[in-house]
């Protein structure tokens, strides 16, 4: 794994392939190694922090199944050192949508590469989640669909 991605977007392919995977190696090599760094989660705190940032996946990816992201309406703006993305996420789990997020990423360029510097994501206002409920039920699964 590369200390850092060639493009901002490298990064972002990294980070969604280590969520959908639960990989917690990936993950931390997305990330920059320095406390500055901000992770917001589906309606929870901020965490600053490299190993508190990480510790959260790793609590994420021993509670979550496999899931799969479709990543859309992608908006992106870069300055010199820094780049970001306002994407939308559809969440999957064995084929049914189950959760849908807006999602904030920035990544800073550090020496020739990129890594990233916050994500934030929050659920899409606009979206039917009782609909989502029913899905969910319908699944009979004991995980939860929202990650804290």
């Amino acid at each position: 794994m590369p200390l850092t991605f060639s493009t901002p977007e490298a990064a972002e392919l990294a980070f969604y392939e280590a969520l959908e995977h639960g990989d917690i190696e990936k993950m931390k090599a997305v990330w920059c190694d320095d406390d500055s760094i901000i992770c917001i989660h589906p309606g929870a705190i901020r965490i600053e922090g490299r190993s508190d940032v990480v510790d959260s996946f790793r609590h994420m990816f021993e509670q979550a199944p496999e899931l799969d992201f479709s990543i859309s309406d992608v908006r992106s703006q870069q300055m010199q050192d820094l780049a970001v993305h306002l994407v939308r996420e559809e969440i999957e789990i064995d084929g049914q949508l189950v959760s849908v997020m807006v999602s904030t990423n920035v990544y800073q360029r550090i020496g020739d590469g990129w890594r990233m510097k916050l994500h934030h994501a929050s659920q899409e206002p606009d979206y039917d989640y009782d609909e989502l409920d029913a899905i969910a039920e319908e699944m009979d699964s004991e995980t939860p669909i929202v990650f804290h």
